[in-house]
């Protein structure tokens, strides 16, 4: 706790425009007290607010002060479906946990440990690194559907899908993607933006540098929350903010 108010108060000196609530679900204390170690940068919302980290031992539930054991196998990423199905990556594989707890393949990947996100509404969103060496966004729609959105030379770090948009971290810079094109919406290319999130509506867009929270506002940086950052995920009007490193996991509320 006092990790927090040390953060919360570097933040109102940062020049933050709305301090928001920052709520703590999993911190070093509470993640050592749980033998909870060696996190992977994933986390993942479940259909009535929970979140889920992983490791290699597993895949975890954290919150309300506990963190609880899912009895599913590691993944290198993973999301929930509005219906509530895991969706994994595992090696090369895209896999589902079917009704009996097992994970099952759905189909082979261009690439190994590709990372999950989940898109707008029953979509969801594909990044990473291909065989061939260029990374590669696409967008995955039930009944198997995949549709490659853009490939690029340089990294793809994050994305996330609005009602209206998709947006992508590109060598460390924030695009919209339309029509297959990119356009520059924040930072510049070679910059430190690393992770961004959305709420379905598109009209809150953060973004983060592992260091510092934003708010994307008519292509200009707001400071949120400064001192720390990471993986970044929309949470039913929150930012769930994931630092796999500390670990720190945290909700940051009136952020809308």
């Amino acid at each position: 706790m006092v990790l927090m108010v040390l953060v919360a108060i570097s933040a109102a000196h940062a020049g933050v425009s709305r301090k928001p609530e920052i709520q703590v679900a999993l911190n070093p204390g509470s993640a050592k007290a749980a033998g909870l170690r060696h996190l992977g940068p994933c986390v993942a919302v479940t259909p009535d607010g929970a979140a889920v980290v992983g490791n290699a031992m597993g895949l975890w539930l954290v919150g309300g002060g506990k963190v609880r054991d899912t009895g599913v196998a590691a993944l290198e990423c993973f999301t929930f479906t509005p219906e509530g199905l895991l969706m994994g990556v595992s090696g090369r594989k895209l896999v589902f946990l079917d009704s009996s707890g097992q994970l099952k393949p759905l189909f082979r990947l261009p690439g190994v440990g590709m990372s999950l996100v989940p898109g707008n509404g029953d979509s969801l969103l594909l990044f990473g690194r291909e065989d061939k060496g260029t990374w590669a966004l696409y967008t995955i729609r039930p009944g198997r559907k995949v549709s490659l959105l853009l490939r690029s030379p340089k990294p793809i770090t994050a994305a996330a899908e609005t009602s209206s948009h998709i947006l992508v971290v590109i060598d460390g810079a924030l695009f919209l993607v339309e029509h297959g094109e990119l356009r520059l919406l924040a930072g510049e290319p070679k910059g430190t933006l690393t992770a961004v999130a959305a709420d379905p509506d598109g009209k809150a867009i953060f973004v983060s540098d592992d260091r510092r929270i934003f708010r994307v506002t008519n292509r200009r940086l707001t400071v949120v929350a400064d001192g720390f950052g990471g993986t970044l995920r929309w949470q039913r009007g929150g930012l769930l903010v994931f630092d796999p490193r500390r670990p720190l996991l945290v909700r940051l509320v009136r952020v809308e």
